[in-house]
């Protein structure tokens, strides 16, 4: 974050209320110094009531998505997000 700027304020994971929330597919690379905080969000959508999916993917470091021929996981979670979105917008 920039110096200045109120986490709190950005982040999903600190909203007073995720009820009206989208269904969610969170993503946690286990081989992350914030994995915790993908949990601890997907936990929180779930005690709201929203339809939540957390894969964890083991070993991934953070912004794995970013380099899929790179990190093994990667393809494997793209083709998740791709097969959570199509069914998500088949609704």
């Amino acid at each position: 974050m920039p110096p200045g700027v109120d986490a709190y304020a950005l982040s999903p994971l600190y909203a007073d209320d995720l009820d009206a929330t989208a269904p969610a597919l969170v993503v946690v690379p286990t081989h992350d110094a914030v994995a915790d905080h993908g949990r601890r969000y997907a936990e929180r959508l779930q005690a709201s009531g929203v339809a939540t999916r957390m894969t964890e993917y083991p070993g991934a470091p953070h912004a794995f998505l970013t380099l899929p021929g790179a990190v093994p996981q990667a393809e494997a979670a793209r083709t998740e997000i791709r097969g959570f979105l199509r069914a998500a917008l088949a609704e």
